[in-house]
């Protein structure tokens, strides 16, 4: 009997011994936020190829109350339903002018159980929540979400152990034209903005300060394809910037977060 149990503690402490170095090898998880018509897209965004238990997610939207924009009941399609049920943690919350709405997600089983597996550097859309009226809703960790009564910074756990990465696009503008990609956003100054335009149109392309004063403008003649532009702001102060995109008649505004 002695020498049974001392084999079955033996082959529990090596079977810790070769899971704690997998928990110990998984890269963190980013999360982003997206505007796909009348919707928004929470996507995350993996740092290592993972098929493990995401256990839990805590994630806050946050826009002007003002605007009397409102968000729908969040939709999840199999199999990230299966493995991160996400729900409202609580009804809007108010702080001065702005609404906030908290998400939470705990999940008991494997992505592998349902068939799944997030590949390092991959976006998956694990949410889509319908919006009513025009705002500028973003993924935010603040002042607010920060108080220990709120609990509502941005978190993540993988096999219950911390892997709480960055929030890489925080900001879906009200106009935002879906093909316009800002990343990081927030940034430190640098970032990258891309977009495709469908056929030859005159593109001009400004980044503009608080103040409305052009720092960078960039004119085409019958323009088609893919832009991308890498920018470099370190030099100016930090702040609000807005990225004014003329398409032929067609013209839209992204704010882009400097900190």
């Amino acid at each position: 009997m002695k020498q049974q149990l001392t084999r079955i503690v033996l082959a529990s402490a090596l079977a810790l011994v070769a899971f704690v170095p997998s928990i110990l090898a998984q890269g963190r998880v980013d999360i982003g936020l997206y505007r796909a018509g009348g919707n928004l897209e929470v996507r995350v965004r993996p740092e290592a190829d993972f098929d493990g238990i995401f256990s839990s997610l805590v994630f806050t939207i946050r826009w002007d109350r003002s605007t009397g924009a409102t968000l729908g009941d969040m939709v999840q399609e199999d199999p990230a339903r299966q493995y991160i049920p996400i729900i409202r943690s609580g009804n809007v919350r108010e702080s001065g002018s702005t609404n906030y709405q908290v998400y939470a997600g705990f999940g008991m089983s494997a992505l592998a159980a349902h068939s799944a597996r997030w590949r390092a550097g991959e976006e998956i859309v694990i949410a889509t929540i319908p919006v009513t009226g025009k705002a500028d809703f973003e993924l935010v960790n603040d002042a607010f979400t920060n108080e220990a009564a709120n609990n509502a910074n941005y978190y993540v756990a993988l096999g219950g152990a911390d892997r709480t990465g960055v929030i890489f696009k925080s900001m879906t503008s009200a106009d935002e034209d879906n093909g316009v990609l800002i990343q990081p956003n927030p940034n430190n100054g640098q970032f990258t903005f891309s977009f495709t335009v469908a056929g030859p149109t005159d593109l001009t392309v400004e980044v503009l300060n608080s103040l409305g004063q052009a720092v960078y403008t960039e004119s085409r003649t019958g323009f088609e394809g893919n832009f991308r532009k890498e920018m470099d702001l370190t030099s100016m102060s930090t702040g609000a910037y807005y990225l004014r995109i003329k398409r032929g008649e067609q013209i839209t505004t992204h704010k882009v977060v400097y900190k």
